[in-house]
């Protein structure tokens, strides 16, 4: 429901009935009639979930989405269009929409999926997390009989 397949891969709505976008005529952002359109960082953060699966293909695949939502300056935006092409309104489905490029937010999304791709890993994830979920740490000393 909240995912778009666009010609350069997958891209994710933030949540139902956003209306933080172009109006669907594609015009600007008013305020009031506006329509949530795609948003480039949660590519990332779904790039991160991969990773943390254990799947570094899709994780490089969210990757290269990322890059293909990037202008022509390599600057990744804020929204991403999410349907077909509006030439009179300078909308490209796939392409980023008239909202804030570069946004810090998504090429910082894009600067952590790269290094946690090149890693095999995500690297901030509080060891408390980790030891948890992925280390079985807290599990391990309750079978045990073991307390902190």
């Amino acid at each position: 429901m909240i995912k778009v397949e666009t010609p350069g891969g997958p891209g994710w709505y933030r949540y139902n009935h956003d209306a933080y976008g172009e109006r669907p005529d594609g015009g600007n952002y008013d305020g009031r009639t506006g329509v949530g359109r795609l948003w480039a960082l949660l590519t990332g953060e779904r790039g991160e979930y991969e990773i943390a699966r254990g799947d570094s293909v899709a994780a490089r695949t969210r990757l290269d989405t990322m890059l293909s939502f990037a202008n022509d300056g390599m600057m990744i935006p804020e929204q991403v269009w999410d349907r077909r092409d509006l030439p009179e309104a300078k909308l490209r489905f796939g392409e980023g929409t008239g909202a804030a490029t570069p946004l810090a937010w998504s090429m910082a999304q894009f600067i952590r999926l790269a290094l946690n791709s090149q890693n095999g890993k995500n690297l901030e994830t509080p060891r408390v997390v980790a030891d948890r979920y992925v280390n079985k740490v807290e599990h391990s000393r309750r079978r045990s009989g073991r307390s902190k």
